[in-house]
């Protein structure tokens, strides 16, 4: 068996988890208002759940809510999100549809955070959350599809290995 795979994943999401639990603990979003629109976790989140699967996007995904000023809809909304999109990202590798549409993962993410906060009854934070969603879904899909038109084997890099593990 060979053990490089697993130690290159526990890697990335060690980095990408330690990445989300800094940006989340020093609130390093900006914000109009009170309330954050551009936060960097859901692109952290996202990256993950593309580059370690599903599972790795969950783990980052609480990594990411844990340490945020709401951890109730915030590790829903991460969790959820980095599971989704790890699902998705695979389904898109499998079939070489366009791979930044793993993105649209994090949306699963946003729907259950709002249903979290209905039934906590902090309807005022359902608006900011909605206002959120627009713009780092797009933003998501966006860095993305950069990094994809940069180099593509970037997310292909699991099966890349995959190749060279059986030829050697």
């Amino acid at each position: 068996m060979n053990i490089a795979r697993p130690a290159r994943k526990t890697g990335v999401v060690a980095a990408l988890g330690a990445a989300a639990l800094i940006s989340g603990y020093f609130s390093l979003a900006l914000s109009i208002g009170t309330s954050p629109v551009l936060d960097p976790r859901d692109i952290i989140v996202v990256c993950a759940g593309v580059l370690a699967g599903p599972a790795g996007g969950a783990v980052v995904g609480l990594l990411a809510g844990i340490s945020g000023p709401d951890p109730l809809s915030e590790v829903s909304l991460y969790m959820v999100g980095g599971f989704a999109t790890g699902i998705i990202a695979r389904y898109c590798m499998k079939n070489r549809v366009w791979i930044p549409t793993a993105a649209l993962g994090l949306g699963c993410g946003y729907i259950v955070a709002g249903a979290v906060l209905m039934l906590t009854s902090w309807y005022d934070a359902v608006a900011a959350l909605a206002f959120r969603s627009l713009i780092m879904l797009n933003v998501c899909i966006l860095v993305l599809y950069i990094i994809d038109s940069l180099d593509p084997r970037v997310f292909l890099w699991e099966h890349q290995y995959d190749a060279d593990d059986s030829s050697g």
